[in-house]
């Protein structure tokens, strides 16, 4: 069953989480079909990072605990809050373009 990771971050970081960006979305995307989804959580006007939230495909929590400590924004001190929880899907309607980051039509 998957987890749920969603983690705040310390404020005022942008400074740092630009630097490491890169870093982030490689490591990320090593982890190919196993992370089902991931993004950032936005402030609410919705211009500002506020954390990131992932949707990791692993029935061991020790792995998924692994998985965000490893992470190069954990690594950077950029996390300030960090919460893994299994999640189980239930409904999903519409569709996900990943590559093209479409939303669901309604």
């Amino acid at each position: 069953m998957p987890f749920l990771i969603t983690a705040t971050d310390h404020p005022n970081k942008n400074a740092e989480r630009e630097e490491v960006r890169q870093a982030h979305r490689d490591y990320l995307a090593s982890f190919g079909k196993r992370l089902l989804a991931s993004g950032a959580l936005l402030d609410e006007n919705g211009e500002n990072i506020i954390g990131g939230s992932s949707l990791f495909d692993t029935d061991d929590r020790e792995e998924a605990l692994l998985f965000e400590s490893e992470d190069p924004y954990a690594q950077a001190g950029i996390r300030a809050d960090v919460k893994i929880t299994q999640w189980r899907l239930r409904w999903w309607v519409g569709e996900f373009d990943a590559d093209g980051h479409s939303p669901s039509k309604k």
